[in-house]
């Protein structure tokens, strides 16, 4: 688990770009992830390849503004075929201001649940009376997780702004990356962050803490990760392996989502 983590911050920290490269492989696409659902992604692609040798997938981990002004900077010759956000803001700004880059609806394909997670303080009831430092994925850029995590402390959070106590991260795996090697005493992240599940049971890092928020009984936003297919130029062939992989990323086949414990986008609150 604690290596899985790990990867987890180098993942939040830095942009990075795996292709799974397979010796058969004769046709290429390339998807731009949030850091959020990185790990994620990077397992699902290896099942989709394993599946489907004659396909390759480039994976370039970006944060959802950088991969939205590489897109509008490249144009129809841009870097990516899909992009997969933490949210829908960033895939609807392009459908709606730049409708000539995106090609295809916006599609949902994996939910996520808002936890408090941390290494030192036992949180597993909530955020503690006597408030401390805690991070938070910036819920002015309107972070999902973050508006999420504003949502559950109610007017608890205008308190602990005016004690100046949040600790803004760019996202949940920054926020996690707080508590987790920088020292905050806890922080609002995303189960997915947190939680493996390859055997079917949820597992946590030995000794850490967390408080699983509900959808609808302590915050209303739902917490959805969104696709859609971008206007690159592609060849059939291309334009074949992308339907594909979207056609595999949003079915049941999609078990590695399900492994970092997010929920499939049919899943209920």
């Amino acid at each position: 688990m604690r290596k899985e983590k790990l990867k987890h911050l180098a993942i939040g920290l830095v942009a990075f770009t795996l292709s799974c490269v397979n010796a058969k492989a004769a046709t290429t696409i390339t998807v731009a992830v949030t850091p959020t659902a990185a790990a994620a992604i990077v397992d699902l692609v290896a099942d989709f390849v394993n599946a489907n040798p004659t396909y390759d997938v480039a994976v370039v981990g970006s944060s959802d503004s950088l991969s939205k002004d590489a897109i509008v900077a490249g144009g129809a010759t841009g870097p990516y075929d899909l992009l997969l956000a933490q949210s829908y803001l960033v895939p609807a700004d392009l459908k709606y201001f730049y409708p000539g880059l995106v090609s295809g609806d916006l599609f949902p394909f994996a939910k996520d649940t808002l936890v408090l997670y941390s290494t030192t303080v036992d949180i597993s009831g909530g955020i503690p009376l006597q408030l401390q430092a805690f991070s938070v994925p910036d819920p002015a850029t309107l972070d999902p997780y973050g508006v999420a995590a504003v949502q559950a402390m109610r007017a608890e959070y205008l308190y602990a702004l005016a004690k100046s106590l949040p600790v803004k991260t760019a996202d949940a795996s920054g926020s996690y990356a707080q508590v987790a090697y920088l020292g905050t005493a806890y922080g609002f992240t995303g189960k997915s962050q947190i939680c493996t599940a390859v055997t079917g049971v949820e597992q946590y890092e030995a000794g850490s803490f967390h408080r699983e928020y509900v959808l609808g009984q302590n915050y209303v936003t739902d917490i959805v990760l969104a696709g859609v297919k971008l206007a690159r130029s592609r060849t059939a062939a291309q334009e074949t392996a992308l339907t594909a992989f979207v056609n595999f990323l949003t079915s049941a086949k999609a078990t590695a989502l399900q492994h970092h414990c997010y929920k499939l986008p049919s899943a209920v609150p």
